[in-house]
């Protein structure tokens, strides 16, 4: 489920497990920060808990791993790839 905060960004609330939806409301908050680096980022798929995402721009190759942190933090299963 997903429910709108402050920023009107989505947040994710867990359940049973994620959804395509969750990561991508994951990659939408992190679009202001990505835009700022002159980024993208976009789920290519998402299944068995592994999430490819492609990641276009100076964030693909930083080290600071902001997508993959951001997904673990609400789901520490799930196994990012970024293209």
């Amino acid at each position: 489920m997903k429910e709108k905060n402050f920023s009107g960004a989505y947040s994710v609330t867990t359940g049973s497990g994620p959804t395509t939806e969750d990561i991508k409301g994951i990659l939408e908050s992190l679009e202001c920060i990505l835009t700022a680096h002159d980024s993208c980022a976009e789920l290519l798929s998402f299944k068995e808990n592994t999430a490819v995402i492609y990641c276009g721009g100076p964030c693909k190759n930083c080290d600071n791993r902001c997508i993959e942190e951001a997904i673990r933090d609400k789901f520490p299963d799930v196994e990012v790839i970024i293209q």
